[in-house]
């Protein structure tokens, strides 16, 4: 049998010190470091705070990734327990959102401007001052609505934590963590508008960059493997993919991007020359030099 160990090290996790768990970037939506393993009962476990719920998929991911050749254990027969704890998942983050504040005047806000991002009132954010981190904390937390793409209904929460001044994320793993299901769900920021394409980022502060950098409305989809297989409503026509400049992120543009043209959408992939920044920090550099400019 495999052993925890011997994965984080095929995976190139890191250690997290004090513990017998390893932390990392995602083999199945490429997240950086929501995937972890550690030992449970005498034998590896491993999950995504990324990926949500969709265990089969990621066992997948995983598998393929370590180049097991045998074939992935049959999926359990009693899939009405797995819908069930979706749907308990769903109910709980629905709970969460309505006991969070709305996004002006809070850590959140604070948070987004520290990110840049002033002046962002978008309903589908949140604040939450006491939010439950998987570690067993309790932390301030900015929630994002994950909305189902194709018909708008809600079905999961992101949480992003931070610090309790706002000034970044707060000092933990995972940094940000998903209730409920995200697969096919996406952060809508924005309203789509007739006379504008659809930015369709990854992460929320990386969409937002793009949309404001763009001029045009933005979904984030959280996730390079939630963008990859992402369907959307059929009167969305025109896209630009704000592309993540990491392999996972390039990947996951381009494979959207050719569904989205094979269905007869107008696409479009924006990209980055730095292969170390992404939309953020391209956003947040052009809004320093135009604060130099204007002294």
């Amino acid at each position: 049998m495999t052993s925890a160990f011997d994965i984080a090290t095929r995976l190139h996790l890191r250690a997290v010190p004090g513990r017998r768990e390893w932390r990392g970037a995602c083999p199945a939506c490429g997240y950086t470091a929501s995937f972890a393993v550690k030992e449970k009962d005498g034998r590896a476990v491993w999950w995504c705070a990324s990926c949500g719920n969709d265990r089969e998929a990621l066992s997948v991911a995983v598998r393929k990734a370590l180049g097991w050749d045998r074939a992935p254990p049959a999926p359990c027969p009693c899939s009405n327990q797995s819908n069930a704890v979706s749907e308990a998942k769903t109910a709980r983050a629905s709970a969460l959102r309505d006991a969070a504040l709305p996004l002006p005047g809070t850590v959140a806000t604070r948070y987004l401007t520290h990110r840049g991002l002033t002046g962002v009132t978008s309903p589908a954010l949140r604040f939450h001052p006491a939010c439950w981190h998987p570690g067993g904390t309790k932390l301030p937390a900015m929630l994002a609505l994950v909305r189902n793409a194709l018909t708008g209904e809600p079905q999961a929460i992101h949480r992003t934590f931070l610090h309790r001044d706002g000034a970044g994320k707060a000092a933990v793993e995972p940094q940000k963590a998903s209730l409920g299901p995200v697969a096919g769900g996406v952060v809508m920021l924005e309203k789509p508008r007739q006379d504008a394409p659809l930015v369709i980022g990854e992460g929320i502060e990386s969409a937002l960059s793009a949309g404001l950098l763009i001029g045009a409305p933005a979904w984030s989809a959280i996730s390079a493997g939630n963008m990859a297989v992402l369907d959307l409503p059929t009167d969305i026509r025109s896209i630009i993919v704000a592309a993540d400049p990491d392999e996972p992120g390039q990947r996951a543009a381009c494979q959207a991007a050719s569904r989205w043209r094979a269905e007869g959408r107008h696409v479009r992939i924006a990209t980055l020359d730095a292969p170390s920044e992404d939309f953020n920090d391209l956003w947040r550099r052009r809004t320093a030099l135009e604060a130099v400019y204007a002294r």
